[in-house]
């Protein structure tokens, strides 16, 4: 009995033995599993950390500033770190280059070019109280031309108050560098293309381009030494200072070496244009030959322009630019010509001028602004549009060239930083042939004065004081005063 309880016992112990010996080996088993299981998911941890850390490497490495090559053209459009990077690295669209800083002040870099271009300009609103008026729609009315001066007193011609804002200027420029010298160009429109008093029609003031020391296009015309033109706010010249003429023309710069002072010289062929008195039998014969189209009358002197030009005008000037200022000397020669193929009739003679101008540091800021010309058959470039003809024409056929004369000066004195006036002079006169039309201008001047204050470089404003006179071949007179208020915006 005994015996069969410990072989019993023996049994139980046995198999509950086997039991625990199986769970154990079950219980390895599944450890066994999770062991694999976790090695399995650290190998794919490592290879996403991997992945992870490839990625960030080349977006650091896409928002680095590319190395400059020495070559420009090789050089890769720049980035930063505002450039867009795309989350797909297989589906990254090509990145779009930067814009940068031109080489120019005020200027920015066409992407993936070397040029740089800019724009700028100002708007301007003038006033203008004139004792006087012009006409209706007449650009006397906006600006000092001489030759609309009212001479006498007409009926509900006087006392004249004009707002405008043609004076406003929009320009454009360009720079690129080049094995052949820089290569510039400049355009520049202001609001001056029609004549009435409201209407504001774009013009083209300015559009060439250079290359090195060669210039092509239209701008001020060689002859003129602008650097010496007064400072005023209104937009005419005053009597006696070279017309500030724009035209095309082709120029060519030179720098001299070995002087003490910098020296240029300019040589240049600028488009020809004159005004020609002619008598009215001769004048009603043009008007009536159908074949020559270029007769334009003007009323306020009597002028017709031929536009029988067979050579461009030619220009000589020579730059000094001492530390104290500039002075020119400049030279000028042109044919005049008058045909009329009604009649046959083709007259013509040489004329020309010479000038000298400058700009001469005073006291502090201050400075002393000259010009002084003589010509024959160079009223065109004397003074406003229109005052003097080039040539005239008498009965006989025969072709006067217009003797002309005249000055300016004008003192600028800057009272401190922000506040600067000028004072000027200038005076003009034409030897007239005792055969032409007595409503000829004779002579001109003209007083300007004013107070200008700029607190900013971008905004000037200021009030100008305006005397003119103009008096005819036979004596009469007519006298503008006029006060002109500005306000002028750069951008």
């Amino acid at each position: 009995m005994l015996h069969n309880i410990f072989k019993t016992l023996a049994v139980l112990l046995l198999m509950l033995f086997s039991q625990n010996l199986l769970a154990d080996q079950q219980m390895l088993s599944l450890l066994q599993e999770l062991k694999a299981e976790i090695q399995t998911l650290k190998t794919n941890a490592e290879i996403a950390n991997n992945r992870i850390s490839e990625l960030e490497k080349q977006l650091a490495q896409s928002q680095k500033p590319a190395l400059v090559s020495s070559n420009p053209q090789q050089n890769p459009p720049a980035t930063n770190a505002l450039t867009p990077v795309a989350s797909n690295a297989e589906t990254t669209a090509p990145e779009k280059p930067a814009i940068r800083v031109g080489d120019v002040k005020g200027t920015f870099k066409i992407p993936g070019t070397d040029t740089s271009i800019g724009m700028g300009g100002f708007v301007k609103m003038d006033t203008l109280f004139s004792n006087v008026s012009a006409g209706r729609d007449k650009l006397g009315d906006q600006q000092l031309v001489f030759s609309q001066i009212p001479v006498g007193r007409a009926p509900g011609e006087h006392s004249q108050t004009t707002f405008l804002a043609k004076d406003s200027r929009l320009w454009f420029k360009s720079f690129t560098p080049s094995n052949w010298g820089d290569i510039n160009t400049y355009m520049e429109f202001d609001f001056y293309g029609d004549p009435a008093t409201y209407s504001y029609t774009p013009r083209l003031r300015h559009a060439y381009g250079s290359i090195g020391n060669f210039l092509a296009g239209q701008t001020w015309t060689t002859y003129t030494n602008i650097s010496a033109s007064p400072d005023h706010l209104e937009s005419g010249t005053a009597a006696g200072a070279l017309s500030t003429t724009r035209q095309p023309l082709i120029r060519w710069t030179q720098a001299l070496s070995g002087f003490e002072i910098p020296i240029e010289v300019q040589a240049a062929l600028e488009a020809p244009r004159s005004k020609v008195w002619v008598p009215n039998s001769i004048e009603k014969n043009a008007s009536n030959d159908p074949t020559n189209l270029s007769v334009n009358p003007v009323a306020d002197n009597f002028l017709t322009t031929p536009n029988a030009e067979r050579y461009p005008d030619l220009v000589a000037r020579v730059n000094f630019k001492p530390e104290w200022g500039n002075i020119s000397f400049a030279a000028l020669g042109r044919q005049i010509r008058y045909t009329q193929s009604a009649t046959g009739l083709e007259a013509g003679n040489w004329g020309g001028g010479l000038n000298v101008a400058g700009k001469i540091n005073s006291l502090g800021l201050d400075t002393f602004r000259f010009m002084a010309h003589v010509g024959n058959g160079a009223g065109r470039y004397t003074t406003t549009t229109n005052t003097f003809e080039d040539a005239a024409l008498s009965e006989q056929g025969d072709l006067s060239l217009i003797k002309t004369f005249g000055g300016m000066v004008s003192y600028q004195h800057w009272w401190n930083k922000q506040w600067r006036s000028n004072l000027t002079y200038g005076y003009a006169a034409a030897k007239q042939p005792e055969f032409v039309n007595p409503l000829l201008n004779q002579q001109v001047q003209s007083v300007h004065a004013n107070l200008i204050w700029s607190p900013i470089s971008q905004t000037t404003l200021g009030m100008e004081y305006i005397f003119a006179e103009r008096e005819l071949i036979n004596g009469q007179k007519g006298e503008l005063q006029r006060i002109q208020f500005s306000a002028r915006y750069s951008f």
